[in-house]
């Protein structure tokens, strides 16, 4: 059963491409910052395929667990994972860590208008959205999805409609621009 995982995880690695050949190891480049600041740039460079495939946004849990499959035998702790994430700039990466205001970290690209775009495609063509609805429509994480149409929201591009039988969103025509 857990060699089935592992021998998964391998296969997954092999035929995606994304194994990191010359992982950064604190002996090859030292400790904190400058460490970090490695293994951000090495991050970003393993990420840019799985985020684009995500549509923009990944939770640090997705990213860890990618970013050590990628490594093979050279795993990274969570810690070093997100101190590496903090060092990612969109000018220098396409890529940042974003807090939610749940307190979810994720790592998000920097097509963040074409993100609310797609978004905004998919309330239209659908009348409107619950975040379970738009999860399930988009294949992301429910909690993603949540915190996608509240981030929408937020930016005047939908409004939300509290009925008994959940929240649902929809596109803002008050704020048409």
């Amino acid at each position: 059963c857990k060699y089935e995982y592992c021998k998964e995880a391998v296969v997954s690695t092999q035929s995606t491409g994304i194994g990191i050949s010359n992982p950064v190891t604190r002996e090859t480049h030292g400790t904190g910052t400058t460490y970090h600041k490695s293994l951000g740039t090495e991050l970003a460079q393993m990420l840019r395929k799985p985020l684009q495939e995500a549509g923009g946004v990944l939770s640090v849990s997705e990213v860890y667990c990618r970013y050590n499959r990628a490594r093979g035998i050279e795993l990274v702790s969570p810690e070093d994972v997100v101190n590496a994430c903090k060092t990612l700039t969109p000018e220098h990466h396409g890529m940042e860590l974003k807090k939610f205001s749940s307190g979810v970290l994720v790592v998000e690209g920097d097509n963040f208008k074409s993100i609310m775009d797609n978004l905004l495609q998919t309330i239209k063509a659908n009348d409107c959205c619950s975040a379970l609805s738009l999860s399930n429509i988009t294949s992301i994480p429910l909690l993603l999805a949540k915190e996608r149409l509240q981030a929408a929201e937020q930016h005047g591009i939908l409004c939300r409609d509290e009925t008994d039988d959940g929240i649902f969103f929809y596109e803002n025509l008050f704020c048409l621009t």
